[in-house]
This record gives structure tokens, sequence and C-alpha cells, in this order.
């Protein structure tokens, strides 16, 4: 049999040229001119490849334009350049609205643009204020509380359901920039508060449970940046010690101010009374890839992987301990770099 002739052959692959990124380059460049706002061009290795002249302005005083400088100048973290990300900053003493393109095509890599914003009027903050304390706030807490009773009751659905769509709810509202401006503007709450507001947010479950849930935490002045961060993973270890602690325990939230090497630190807590981690789990709970079973008679653990990844962004870590073997302590230390 003869093959069959393919009048229309396929175009070999080949790989895309280098040298055609350049253009592409260049014409990013030429936008972020002619725009003439706060820009810096990231390559696709992170390496800062242009920054504009109101941009220098804006970081003026820097020692350098690296991408290390700009993130601890703004207050801000530089992960996966192909996601777009868009937040309020506050850099020296004006109020940013920070968002990060990505390039799609050849050049690849990403923009960083800097866009002033004006100061909000009084009655506009009063009533972002308002919204923030009156419905985010409830809502955050309503979410905790309706995750915790469903992973109590083995992964209710409908639980599970309304704690999703009351998470979609709160997504659309702090995505909106008025809030996170507004966020931006207002003193990030001390250490000490963030504990608290934590355990508060818990408290209805542990009422309902009947767990004992008390806050040990010292009176700090430090303000952690990212506060919403830390609270999430603080979060995530008291959601475990409330689902793993018996009908009747104890559940205790803190921090600590600690010194090494000369150097401040802050130690955060969570214990309670419940069964410990196996010593051969006590590592691979906080590996993303570990799959968390609810019906596992052993202690293991939800989500704690985020609590690693934060850990980890924040120059600190993460992990378990129990001396005693009759309580289980998870520990989240952290470097002073992300502290006010």
């Amino acid at each position: 049999m003869q093959p069959a002739v393919d009048r229309f052959p396929k175009a070999p692959v080949v790989p895309f040229p280098v040298e055609a990124a350049s253009p592409a380059i260049t014409s990013v460049v030429n936008l972020l001119l002619a725009a003439g706002a706060a820009s810096i061009l990231l390559g696709p290795d992170k390496s800062v490849k242009y920054v504009s002249d109101e941009a220098k302005a804006l970081f003026e005083g820097a020692p350098d334009m690296t991408l290390r400088t700009i993130e601890s100048l703004a207050g801000i973290r530089v992960g996966d350049l192909s996601t777009t990300v868009s937040k309020g900053v506050r850099i020296g003493n004006r109020n940013i609205f920070y968002s990060l393109v990505p390039l799609s095509g050849g050049a690849g890599g990403a923009a960083m643009v800097f866009r002033p914003v004006d100061p909000l009027n009084e009655r506009d903050a009063s009533i972002l204020g308002y919204v923030r304390e009156t419905i985010l706030e409830p809502l955050r807490s309503l979410r905790e509380s309706l995750q915790a009773a469903s992973s109590g009751r083995g992964g209710d659905p409908l639980l599970t359901d309304t704690a999703s769509t009351i998470d979609q709810v709160l997504g659309s509202l702090e995505m909106s920039p008025q809030s996170e401006v507004q966020q931006a503007t207002r003193p990030a709450p001390t250490v000490t508060e963030v504990v608290s507001r934590v355990a508060e947010r818990f408290t209805p479950f542990a009422g309902l449970k009947g767990v004992q849930l008390q806050v040990d935490a010292q009176e700090l002045a430090e303000r952690f940046r990212d506060h919403e961060q830390l609270a999430d993973a603080l979060g995530v270890l008291m959601d475990n010690a409330l689902h793993y602690v018996p009908a009747g325990g104890q559940v205790v939230a803190g921090v600590r101010w600690m010194e090494h090497k000369g150097k401040p630190l802050l130690l955060f807590f969570v214990m309670d009374n419940g069964p410990v981690v196996p010593e051969s789990l006590r590592q691979a709970i906080f590996e993303p890839s570990f799959v968390w079973n609810a019906a596992s008679p052993e202690r293991t653990g939800r989500g704690l992987f985020k609590c690693r990844e934060f850990a980890l962004a924040h120059h600190g870590a993460v992990w378990a301990e129990s001396k005693t073997g009759k309580a289980c302590t998870f520990f989240l230390r952290i470097r002073p770099d992300g502290v006010e």
C-alpha cells in the first residue's frame, strides 16, 4: 500500500527566537514612557529591566533599584509574574495603588505600575470604615465559624457551600480599590490585637463545642505589615486546634516577643489538650502535597502548608511540639522584617 500524500503538511515546530523579544521589550518601554506613570519593567527572571523617571522619584532615596529594595519600600512581595495583582500600598507618606501586569508574548516578565491615589475625604473615609467594621469583619467571623463547624461534622456539604458563598462575597468586597486604599491608610493592628481578633472569630464555635478558648498574649506595640495574612495563618492553626480538641477541652493562643543573637523575633503559638501529632508526620503535614484525612485516627491537620508558606515568605518557620505527650502546640515564628 502506498502512503497517502499529505497535501497540507504541518509546519515544523521551531524554538521561539530569543532575539524577537527585544523589539517587544522596546515597545513596552515606549508605552510606559508615553503613559508617564511610575513604572518598573521586570524580566522573566524578575530582574529589573527598566525604571521610569516617575518611579525613581517615587522611590527617592533608595540605595538601588533592585526588586528586593522595591518590595521592601512598598511593602509588597512579587510572586508569580503570570498572575495579575492590584492592591493599595503606602510608599513614604503617599497612598499608592499598585498593579502587577503580566507581559504576554515573547517578552515575558511583567510591568509594575504605581498610581497615586487621591486622598479620601472625611465622609468617604467614615463610610468605608463603617462598612469594614460592620460588614467585612462579621462576615469573616461567620465564614470561620462555618468552616470550623463543617470540619467538626466531617465536612457537612451545606455548611461548606455556605462558607464558600460567604468567601466569594468577601473576595468581591475586598478586591474593590476603595476598600484596599482605606485599609492602607489606616494603621495596622498590633500583633496582640491580631491574636485577640482571631480568637474572637472562633469564640462562637468554641462555645458550641464546650471548649475553653483563652488568649495569652503580651501587650506588644509591634504592628505587622501583612497582618491579614498573619491572621489567616493563625486562623488555620486555630481551626485545626478546635477540630481535634475534645469537648470540654482547652485552647490557648498567644504571642511572645523574643530575642535571638541580638535580633528580635515574634513567636506565635496555639496550644490545645487534644491528641498530639505523630513524630513521623511533624514535617510532612506542612508540605503542600500532604493530603488531610478527617477520618484518620492520627492527628494531621488541614491547610497547614499555608502557614508554612506564610512563615517562609517572612523569614520564619512553623512547627509542632508536644513535650508532655498530653498537649500539642503549634509555633509560628517570624523575623522582624515585616514588623513596623
